[in-house]
């Protein structure tokens, strides 16, 4: 990627659940939080689902991705084997990671990946799911795993209305999001 932008993306194989309780939502952000120090990964955005996880993030070379990816993905599935006596493959094909290369597409992909659990039912409101980067980027509350988006940090020079805009871009349905849900317009 000529940005160094990324949309990582690893799903439980057979559409498997990853995530069974708060500690392994727990175990595999301190898995992102040890690694991405270790390479040189920016955590732009994120949302842990139960059985995939979208990543926005900025890697310095692909070396750096791969081997982030690596390491969380085996440890992982480490210690979900041990945890919940599984054997076997855990994840589908290891990970995707498609190139964001334009501007103005690195705050729409953290829309997208912050309303994923909206568009499932998991939640509500947008602001309800815990394990997404949401709350960090709309109300402000800390998140070690977090560097701000250059995208986020365009809205305004003002934290305030930034978490203002940024709440309403995000949490508003919007007719083209119908229209693709639909597949009545293209992705």
């Amino acid at each position: 990627s000529p940005t160094g932008v990324y949309h990582w993306i690893t799903r439980g194989i057979n559409k498997k659940f990853l995530f069974h309780t708060p500690v392994d939502f727990l175990r595999f952000k301190a898995l992102i939080a040890e690694y991405k120090d270790l390479y040189g990964i920016r955590i732009y955005h994120y949302c842990l689902m139960n059985n995939h996880v979208h990543i926005l993030l900025f890697a310095p070379n692909l070396e750096s991705l791969g081997k982030f990816s690596h390491f969380i993905l085996r440890r992982y599935t480490y210690y979900y084997c041990k945890t919940h006596a599984w054997a076997g493959s855990l994840f589908q094909k290891g990970y995707k990671s498609p190139v964001v290369d334009k501007d103005a597409y690195l705050l729409e992909c953290g829309r997208y990946i912050e309303r994923n659990p909206l568009k499932a039912g998991l939640c509500k409101k947008v602001e309800d799911y815990p394990y997404s980067s949401f709350r960090f980027y709309s109300m402000g509350l800390k998140d070690d795993l977090l560097v701000l988006s250059p995208a986020y940090l365009g809205l305004s020079d003002f934290q305030d209305q930034r978490q203002k805009m940024y709440y309403d871009y995000t949490s508003q349905d919007r007719l083209v999001d119908e229209l693709m849900d639909r597949k009545l317009m293209p992705v």
